[in-house]
């Protein structure tokens, strides 16, 4: 019995010590795990800090992740939370960039995998998070025109804004552009969109309206002026107690350490969350837009001098903006061509004469010189010279040259209504007089546009073509030409309305822009292959012979 108790002893210490010693191993085995897990997720981090991923790059960070996910099936929920958070980030930015709403919707995928594993904690997800997630699912719902997927992604943004405290600039600032965007997809939807999701829209008490949409957005921009205001002045306390401090910074400066760059490095990362004069003239331009759209159900001159004044500001705060300016001149050519008559006491030329003299200086600042203009036109209609050596031209100039053409070109076809209706005479008449056509403000429109066409291919030829199709102008010739040039580039695939080409709704070359794509590629695919058949049945007769 001894003998049996001592053996019975033995092999209980080395089952014990054989238990150890597979515990240990299995430690060290998922210390290692944990270790390949973290130093995979830090590289696909390290990959998404660039300021771009590109499409590549994106692919390239979901196969890891899938492969990770793969290859430690059982690791910590926490760790699988964190590479589906770094998967949905790469696939938002990526579909953000491209307006793509398959990556959209995939990204869309992750962050509700990513929920459904944290069980809705906020925390997991965090502002970031949402603001992906949510900006994700309003390219969805542009893309889908679907008002449910649109207040989904509302949602997302409102819960950014709520898990970031409430009174972060950034997650405003977002939500109240969403909502912007909302509004116009809900207008959109009413006015011209599908009449069921017109209906449910109608029968959907909150939010009904695209007012509604535009409104919350503005309560949004009156927020976000007190949030720069308090953080302005805040800022403005800690320079000035940097201030009194600075004598002593300057005696420590000498003696500075790694730990100082340490925490300058933070410091600077600290400032990325600042809010600063150009986010506070952001603002004030969003405010004017919506301004603008909830100005244009009033139609009073009162709030047109309001909302011009809310631009101004915005230019004030952010001189030369090219968004502000662009905003602006659309603006103000929306308003001159559909409610100048009930507009009284605006002082319509001085109005444009200062958008252009604006456009003038940043274009000279961009170093472009409006007088080029001219002389564009003059070296492509006399052919009388080569075009001289193009120096790289700043990228904004074209947009710049374009939107400008729109506006000067609104102001041409405004004033030559007024002229028709103060002289009397009657429509078909006035398209016989082409100096009239040939005013001085269409032609500055015409040069102004038709240059930003010479820098770049797929501007100006549609407000060209509309220019010339406009009613009292009807240049069928240039109209045809600038409109199959648009066609050429791939314009019409965006811009194309048809309402803007009434004058020439009844010319038969016309017809062909209404007619379905896919019908036009099978008729011309068909007329081709029977004249390819009829040409190879020439050549072989010609060989008998």
């Amino acid at each position: 019995m001894a003998v049996g108790g001592k053996r019975q002893r033995a092999q209980q210490q080395t089952d014990v010590a054989a238990a150890k010693k597979k515990s240990k191993k299995q430690t060290q085995q998922q210390n290692a795990d944990e270790k390949a897990i973290d130093k995979e997720l830090k590289k696909v981090n390290d990959m998404l800090q660039k300021e771009e991923t590109s499409q590549k790059q994106t692919w390239q960070i979901g196969k890891r992740l899938k492969k990770l996910m793969e290859t430690y099936p059982t690791m910590a929920t926490q760790k699988t939370i964190d590479a589906f958070f770094l998967w949905g980030t790469a696939l938002a930015r990526l579909a953000s960039l491209n307006e793509d709403p398959t990556l959209a919707e995939a990204a869309a995928d992750k962050f509700e995998e990513m929920s459904a594993l944290s069980e809705g904690d906020d925390s997991a997800m965090g502002p970031v998070g949402y603001s992906l997630w949510a900006s994700s699912l309003m390219i969805i719902a542009t893309e889908t025109r679907q008002k449910e997927v649109l207040d989904q992604a509302l949602t997302k943004f409102q819960q950014a804004v709520e898990v970031d405290g409430g009174t972060t600039f950034e997650t405003n600032f977002q939500f109240a552009k969403a909502l912007k965007d909302g509004g116009d997809l809900v207008k959109f939807l009413q006015t011209g969109g599908d009449e069921n999701e017109a209906a449910a829209i109608e029968e959907d008490g909150e939010n009904s309206s695209f007012m509604d949409y535009y409104k919350r957005a503005l309560a949004l921009c009156v927020k976000l002026e007190h949030i720069y205001k308090e953080e302005s002045a805040k800022a403005s306390a800690e320079r000035d107690a940097s201030n009194a401090d600075a004598s002593d910074a300057d005696d420590k400066e000498d003696g500075a350490s790694d730990s100082d760059s340490e925490r300058n490095y933070d410091e600077d990362d600290e400032d990325d969350d600042k809010v600063l004069l150009e986010d506070y003239a952001e603002v004030k331009l969003l405010e004017a837009i919506l301004h603008g759209a909830i100005e244009n159900e009033t139609r009073t001159s009162a709030s047109f001098d309001t909302t011009l004044a809310l631009f101004e500001k915005a230019l004030e705060l952010s001189p030369g903006s090219p968004d502000a300016l662009m905003e602006l001149a659309n603006y103000v050519s929306k308003k001159y061509l559909e409610h100048r008559s009930t507009l009284q006491g605006v002082e319509w030329p001085k109005v444009f004469a200062d958008i252009e003299a604006q456009y003038k200086s940043v274009l000279a600042d961009a170093g472009f010189d409006m007088a080029e203009c001219h002389e564009i036109c003059v070296r492509k209609d006399t052919k009388q010279q080569e075009e001289p050596e193009e120096e790289e031209i700043d990228e904004r100039v074209p947009h710049l040259l374009n939107s400008l053409g729109k506006a000067l070109a609104s102001f041409a076809v405004g004033k030559q209504q007024q002229e028709q209706v103060a002289s009397k005479n009657g429509k078909e008449k006035k398209k016989k007089q082409p100096a009239g056509v040939r005013s001085s403000h269409f032609t500055h429109a015409v040069e102004v546009l038709r240059s930003a066409h010479h820098f770049h291919d797929k501007l100006g030829c549609y407000p060209l073509a509309w220019l010339y199709a406009y009613p009292g102008i009807e240049d069928e010739e240039n109209c045809r030409t600038w409109l199959e040039t648009a066609e050429s580039y791939g314009v019409l695939d965006d811009e194309l309305q048809v309402a803007d080409f009434k004058t020439m709704h009844d010319k038969e070359w016309f017809q062909r822009f209404l007619t379905p794509v896919e019908e036009i590629g099978e008729d011309e695919m068909e007329g081709e292959a029977s004249g390819e058949e009829a040409e190879d049945q020439d050549d072989d007769e010609s060989a008998d012979e």
